[in-house]
């Protein structure tokens, strides 16, 4: 009972901290926590040791308040790595006519690898299932616009995406980009309170890394093309729901606290969960998923 009452104060304090960033009445910087997780573990610590003391449950409940209040004073105060947004966003340095509401990195026939950096802030992020015959092509809604640096050496080539905010983003603000398929892509994505969606079962995806605070993320691999390809979702406060092939081998490692995970197929392998082709497959995929009061889907199609 008392291990609930624990559990049900930091899904609030997660739930009413994402729901206020998300509507703009505060400025959270998800990022700034992410160090202080050892404090879940002393929240765990202090559960144990309460669990059957009979006038437990106040002490235990004040303590959990405590460690979620000093968390929230952290989150809101501090300027350490500021959640996407920022970092990105209204700064009064960035040159204008660099700014641009979309934009196209034209293919080339020699370019085999490309590097791809997306690091946007409160916005929508959607990848088009249609893949493009340009390099990649990115557009943008409302009062956002993007800067692109791109730099190339022989076969492989480096692309970074950056969002800029030109004014009042309360409207669900959306950036919509496709990709080439001819490349092996090599993507990461830093965002804050946003949402992703993508499809990149036509694309060759050598990795993923996705960085997000309070964010629903939802993506369709297709199946795998290295020896090992790895995807890395670090995150606090969101949703992830993935689409594996039936047939792709595939690892999850888990580092996360009070978070929920509904793995179809997957089997549990010490400390990971692992697809039962795993061992004897050539190819697959290896999900690190680290973070606090996450959720996470993985099912097949």
């Amino acid at each position: 009972m008392k291990e609930k009452i624990s559990t049900g104060i930091w899904f609030i304090f997660f739930g009413i901290i994402a729901l206020l960033h998300n509507f703009d009445v505060i400025r959270f910087n998800f990022w700034a926590i992410l160090p202080y997780w050892p404090l879940l573990v002393i929240s765990l610590g202090v559960n144990l040791i309460f669990q059957n003391k009979k006038n437990g449950t106040l002490p235990l409940s004040i303590i959990n308040i405590g460690l979620c209040l000093y968390l929230g004073y952290v989150g809101m105060t501090s300027d350490k790595r500021l959640n996407m947004v920022d970092h990105i966003t209204k700064n009064e340095n960035i040159d204008s006519s660099q700014i641009v509401p979309s934009l196209i990195s034209p293919f080339s026939e020699g370019v085999e690898n490309v590097k791809l950096n997306l690091n946007i802030g409160a916005v929508a992020l959607q990848m088009d299932s249609i893949p493009s015959s340009e390099l990649l092509q990115a557009s943008t809604s409302q009062n956002i616009g993007l800067k692109i640096n791109e730099s190339e050496d022989n076969t492989d080539k480096v692309i970074d995406i950056s969002s800029v905010v030109k004014g009042d983003t309360k409207n669900n603000p959306k950036i919509t980009f496709s990709l080439n398929e001819n490349p092996t892509w090599d993507m990461e994505i830093n965002m804050g309170a946003a949402s992703f969606i993508g499809d990149f079962s036509k694309y060759k995806l050598a990795n993923l890394t996705i960085n997000s605070g309070a964010a629903r993320i939802n993506f369709k691999l297709g199946m795998p093309i290295n020896g090992e390809t790895t995807i890395e979702l670090n995150s606090a406060a969101s949703s992830c729901q993935i689409a594996l092939p039936k047939d792709a081998a595939c690892r999850v490692l888990m580092s996360t606290l009070l978070s929920s995970n509904k793995l179809e197929g997957f089997e549990k392998v010490g400390d990971s969960y692992e697809t039962p082709n795993y061992e004897a497959a050539d190819k697959k995929y290896i999900i690190n998923f680290t973070g606090a009061a996450n959720s996470l889907k993985i099912n097949s199609y």
